[in-house]
């Protein structure tokens, strides 16, 4: 979208921090989704990486090599 469509157009910007999210109602419920197979988690990450590997998981994520990566701490 151009700055001139966002002015000509009457449209609005809206932000939001954590999708506006509520955690003390919305985290239970997600969770509850989740362990009935109703939120594919799993399906959203793309690695899996260890706390050593930090480094080069960034370069992955700005490389746009991976999107999702989960810490492991073992």
């Amino acid at each position: 979208m151009s700055h001139v469509s966002l002015a000509a157009e009457e449209r609005t910007l809206k932000g939001s921090y954590l999708g506006s999210c509520v955690p003390e109602r919305d985290i239970p419920q997600y969770i509850e989704w989740y362990r009935a197979g109703r939120l594919p988690v799993d399906r959203l990450l793309s690695e899996r990486i260890q706390l050593d590997d930090i480094n080069g998981a960034f370069d992955r994520l700005a490389a746009g090599v991976s999107i999702r990566q989960v810490i492991e701490i073992r």
